[in-house]
């Protein structure tokens, strides 16, 4: 058969070339890009013809593809026509696939890998903007599984001492940190204020694990505030699921941050161990923030010029200091070798919870180190390399549709269940299918009879209010009493006057 080459009529930018690959070589590249055998074949079948010239066909098609002798391979030939590759095998069949950039691109993958790459590393950019040392939850968590199991510390072995805010955001980091140690000790408190006291902690000592080689103990503390900010890189405002418009996190450090703008820093360093009764976890959390700012140097005026994220930080270090404390109070290491893991939870969400964005977690550490036979030894988390995306996945099961890639020096992995509370996909399928129920409703005329009845459980379980609550004599009153004694008001006031003069 004459060598072939393929022009066209209408597009420009035709050509075409001697040295042109073998039509077996561009046949294999070009099935490896296609996805399936033949994503676009033409064929036709030529005569058995002299290199004449050719007439042109009649075509339906814009473009017609004519066949004339030219000198080149006997084995086929091909051309790049605006960025499409045509192949012509030995038997006339016509393969139409990607350019040869295009082909050579996806077949390593770099067009869909980089471009997802470069959108997770703006991500991390953003959060890292304002935390530099945060890197992905799930790389964090398995950091710290590495570096601990190092020194001993295992899931079988360990008890998880887990101190994050109540907010059920927060969920996502304790469910890894239970994946590895499995069911936590839970301090949480509002805000991550740690309240607990030295009771509490011993109740989590007295649930560790035994080992049975040293008879000790082995606990490993979590203490993490949080913060978000979101996909467009706003500090504070957070979407949350079936909920229209912005929420935010932290609510309590935002409140405290406002009150302590407004109120000044002098008036809320209160007396140790004094609280509000209706309000006594964020009462606490407000003082020691204050307590820390003061002790910082931070006056009435230069309060002014934090910010939320300055906040958060001033917030990690007092409940740090806290933990610390604590720690020094109630755990013997003869009996117990321990760890700490501190920093910011951060929350990198879509700025809409049901739009494309994939909601993503970070951690910024601040402190790691383990005490083992009363030695302590500092831990560099970011020494440590992170898993590969693949790692993650597997950790993960395998779901190849949930995105996993690097984003800057870290691994990251959308949240998705059972590590997040809701299902973005999940309330996407019910939003669809919630509008085509109102079509139906019209279409299959239903409009008479679609509505929403009471249920019938509903009349059986109501009943009369019980004696118990019929009476306002609770132990509250005795709270309330109090608090509206003038004298003990007094007393309040002297001693508070005289705290706020302490150096």
């Amino acid at each position: 058969m004459a060598p072939l080459v393929l022009t066209a009529r209408a597009p420009a930018g035709v050509t075409s070339s001697a040295t042109a690959p073998r039509s077996s070589q561009l046949r294999h590249s070009a099935l490896r890009q296609l996805g399936s055998r033949r994503n676009v074949q033409c064929a036709f079948w030529w005569g058995k013809k002299k290199a004449e010239p050719v007439p042109e066909p009649e075509s339906e098609f814009p473009a017609v593809v004519q066949a004339k002798a030219a000198g080149v391979g006997e084995q086929g030939a091909a051309v790049d026509v605006n960025g499409r590759l045509i192949v012509v095998e030995d038997d006339g069949t016509i393969i139409i696939g990607p350019g040869r950039e295009q082909a050579a691109m996806a077949a390593t993958g770099s067009v869909k890998d980089s471009t997802e790459v470069e959108y997770l590393t703006g991500r991390a950019a953003k959060v890292q903007k304002h935390f530099e040392s945060a890197i992905g939850a799930d790389d964090f968590i398995q950091r710290v599984e590495m570096a601990l199991y190092a020194f001993g510390f295992t899931g079988e072995n360990s008890i998880a001492m887990v101190n994050l805010c109540r907010d059920e955001v927060t969920v996502t980091l304790k469910q890894k940190i239970d994946a590895v140690f499995g069911a936590s000790f839970s301090t949480n408190g509002l805000g991550g204020v740690l309240t607990c006291g030295a009771v509490g902690m011993g109740a989590g000592f007295s649930h560790s694990p035994i080992c049975s080689t040293t008879g000790k103990e082995r606990y490993v503390f979590f203490s993490f505030p949080h913060i978000s900010i979101n996909s467009r890189g706003e500090v504070g405002p957070m979407s949350r699921p079936g909920r229209p418009g912005q929420s935010c996190a932290c609510g309590a450090l935002i409140k405290s941050w406002n009150e302590l703008r407004s109120e000044g820093v002098t008036c809320n360093c209160k007396i140790p161990g004094a609280h509000d009764a209706l309000d006594p976890e964020y009462s606490i959390l407000k003082q020691r923030i204050a307590r820390r700012l003061r002790h910082e140097g931070v006056t009435d005026e230069s309060v002014q010029g934090l910010n939320l994220v300055d906040v958060t930080k001033v917030a990690e270090r007092t409940i740090s200091d806290d933990l610390e404390y604590l720690i020094s109070k109630t755990v013997d290491t003869s009996k117990a070798d321990y760890a700490v893991i501190t920093g910011v939870q951060i929350h990198n969400w879509a700025y809409d919870f049901e739009d494309d964005s994939p909601n993503l977690e970070f951690v910024a550490p601040t402190s790691a180190y383990v005490v083992v036979n009363g030695q302590k030894t500092h831990i560099d988390l970011a020494a440590m390399p992170p898993l590969t995306p693949r790692q993650i996945k597997m950790l993960h099961g395998g779901d190849q549709a949930v995105v996993c890639n690097q984003g800057g020096q870290s691994t990251l992995r959308a949240e998705d269940p059972p590590f997040t509370y809701d299902s973005k996909d999940a309330r996407r399928v019910q939003r669809k299918r919630l509008q085509r129920y109102i079509s139906l409703i019209k279409e299959e005329g239903l409009e008479e009879l679609a509505t929403v009845p009471t249920p019938a459980l509903q009349a059986a379980v109501a009943t009369t209010t019980p004696a118990r609550c019929a009476s306002a004599d609770n132990s509250t009153i005795i709270d309330q009493n109090y608090a509206g004694d003038a004298e003990l008001k007094a007393l309040q006031a002297q001693l508070e006057a005289k705290y706020r003069m302490a150096k």
